[in-house]
């Protein structure tokens, strides 16, 4: 029996096993050199489970799209299984390959609708009171949810973008920048690590114990107007995030929950 796993735990033995096993994944311990799971057999017998419960716990691996697996030949590791690193900087300047590069070209807009008021934190944010326009989108890679994205725009910054939707290109920045010339000069990034919500749990196919990281951000133009708010709620184990802080003594607040 593997130490890693407790049969008398309330969490169910097929998830342990398959959470041990994704960790395995990403450190590259458990594959061979061409990416090669060991078979249903001798994983349920190094476990010390039946193949029944193997079966369950490669079948979540299969859903998180970290392996696939071929009938008569066995279960093999995506070819890009680590996490996405995440650069904090604002667009354009990101060192290496931005997070983009990773995710599929069109997240699936969920919901894109006009309100005549918002969140007291958003308009907070905002600085900002009145018809807004919210945006929320799933991202994925590889055709599985990684992330929402959840967007609010003061209405009057860029009108009639609920009607004319994401005409450049479908992105949304290069709309705001092209079409309203509202281009980010700074941002400001809250982080946090929070239990998902109900809707969370459905649209990225989660369980309610898994982690997730949510970045809170609020975009500035060169006036020092903020023009966006969003919250981008992540999957934990997903990605992980790059900050290059200049100066370290004024560069990082952290707040303490009650």
């Amino acid at each position: 029996m593997n130490n890693n796993i407790m049969k008398d735990s309330p969490i169910p033995v097929y998830y342990q096993i398959y959470v041990d096993l994704k960790k395995r994944i990403m450190n590259s311990s458990l594959q061979d050199a061409e990416g090669k799971l060991p078979t249903e057999q001798s994983l349920a017998d190094s476990y010390g489970v039946s193949r029944v419960c193997m079966r369950q716990a490669i079948a979540e691996l299969e859903k998180d799209g970290l392996i696939v697996r071929f009938r008569h030949k066995g279960s093999f590791v995506k070819s890009s299984p680590k996490p996405i690193m995440h650069n904090l900087d604002l667009p354009g300047m990101e060192s290496g390959k931005s997070v983009r590069h990773y995710i599929d070209r069109h997240p699936e807009i969920v919901e894109m609708r006009a309100f005549d008021n918002t969140y007291p934190h958003i308009s907070e944010a905002l600085q900002y009171q009145g018809r807004i326009y919210y945006i929320k989108r799933i991202m994925k890679v590889d055709g599985n949810p990684i992330a929402i994205n959840r967007i609010w725009v003061p209405a009057t910054l860029a009108p009639g973008l609920d009607e004319n939707g994401l005409s450049i290109d479908g992105s949304l920045s290069k709309t705001l920048n092209e079409i309203y010339h509202l281009k980010t000069h700074r941002r400001e990034n809250i982080i946090e690590v929070v239990r998902p919500s109900t809707s969370e749990v459905e649209l990225l196919k989660i369980t309610y114990d898994t982690l997730i990281l949510q970045i809170n951000s609020t975009s500035f133009l060169t006036d020092e107007t903020p023009f966006e708010y969003s919250e981008n709620s992540w999957i934990g184990d997903s990605i992980r995030l790059k900050i290059d802080v200049t100066d370290i003594e004024h560069g990082l607040e952290f707040t303490k929950k009650n």
